[in-house]
């Protein structure tokens, strides 16, 4: 019951995701990162342990399509999960269950992966695609925001609005990691958060607070 966009910066050397959701606490139990690995997502019928499976299994050599062809072999209930990989080098990759609740699916691009259910429609991720071509060039953590803002403006969730989260990572560290857990409407108030965050995002998170 989610959507979101994993996101690549090849030239300045960062990688994150952003999602949103109708439901409480979405960066909490959605997105991971491994800095010198790459981003993952794991949603729809969320599986959390996924997520660490997954970059695990980057780690150890695979590539993200290889990754997620994993899924099935860890989760008896994988057509009731979706999830997405994008590591540093190479195309990204997603998996959606043939049972997760309609409107779902998932696009791959260049530098990025596309992933929502329980849609209002596929405009939803279109929309995502369209603006993060159209942003190329701005800061990643700008850029994933715009494309989940399209995603928002486009319907979204098919049953509103609560959280939302933003992850930028640099290959040694994660440098933002920013949550709104429960908000009427969460992607302008994660934009806000972004703000305040600040415009350098070189030193690592943890060293901000």
């Amino acid at each position: 019951m989610t959507f979101t966009v994993l996101g690549r910066d090849p030239l300045r050397g960062r990688i994150g995701a952003a999602t949103a959701s109708r439901s409480l606490a979405v960066g909490a139990s959605v997105l991971a990162v491994a800095p010198a690995v790459g981003v993952v997502a794991s949603q729809a019928w969320t599986n959390r342990s996924l997520r660490a499976l997954l970059l695990d299994e980057m780690r150890a050599g695979s590539d993200a399509a290889a990754a997620v062809a994993r899924v099935p072999d860890w989760d008896d209930g994988s057509r009731l999960r979706q999830v997405a990989v994008l590591g540093w080098a190479g195309d990204g990759a997603a998996r959606s269950g043939a049972d997760i609740t309609a409107w779902a699916g998932h696009r791959v691009g260049p530098d990025a992966v596309f992933v929502g259910n329980l849609l209002v429609g596929g405009e939803v991720l279109e929309a995502m695609a369209e603006t993060w071509t159209a942003t190329a060039g701005i800061d990643l953590a700008d850029r994933l925001l715009e494309t989940l803002a399209a995603g928002d403006g486009a319907g979204g969730d098919a049953r509103g609005r609560q959280s939302a989260a933003l992850l930028v990572a640099s290959r040694a560290d994660t440098l933002l990691d920013l949550r709104v857990d429960d908000h009427t409407d969460p992607v302008p108030e994660l934009a806000r958060l972004r703000r305040l965050a600040g415009q350098d995002a070189e030193a690592p998170a943890r060293a901000r607070w």
